[in-house]
């Protein structure tokens, strides 16, 4: 018996084209997914720093007004303003700003969504933001995949002294 040698450059290119297309069908779908992931986190991280900006940006504001009555609209409204950039602001339910100052404590927003207080000492002014990623202009492209942003929670604290 005589084995079968493929000499023929054109049975080899054959062979070797089916094998690239089953690597492309192995290869293709962890390949998007990844991809996908990349996309998902650079956006959400992006979203996250910008918050966590606005709440410091806020909490800047609020140490610098003179009168502490002032306070927590001067930071309400800076924080506002920050978020505006992607379309979202306080009036938007699932997303709460709390302003802490020795003695006192201002929500704005959602209150059934409000951090719970913290301690501040001295002139110390804490603004904490709570924001649901349900309602940010966030991608959900991993939901297909099991991994659904719509149910996680951004929440920072900044602290800033007078």
């Amino acid at each position: 018996m005589r084995a079968l040698t493929f000499n023929s450059v054109s049975t080899r290119k054959r062979l070797r084209s089916g094998v690239q297309t089953l690597e492309l069908v192995i290869a293709f779908p962890v390949l998007l997914i990844a991809s996908l992931a990349i996309l998902q986190f650079a956006v959400v991280s992006t979203f996250r720093a910008t918050v966590e900006g606005a709440v410091a940006e806020a909490a800047r504001e609020a140490a610098k007004t003179l009168d502490p009555a002032d306070a927590p609209q001067a930071a309400h409204a800076t924080f506002n303003q920050a978020l505006q950039l992607h379309g979202i602001s306080t009036s938007i339910p699932k997303i709460a700003l709390a302003i802490d100052r020795v003695g006192s404590r201002t929500v704005f927003g959602d209150p059934t969504f409000a951090p719970s207080p913290a301690a501040v000492f001295g002139n110390e002014v804490r603004v904490t933001a709570s924001v649901s990623l349900q309602n940010a202009p966030v991608l959900n492209l991993l939901k297909t995949f099991g991994l659904d942003f719509d149910q996680r929670t951004i929440e920072t604290t900044h602290v800033s002294g007078a």
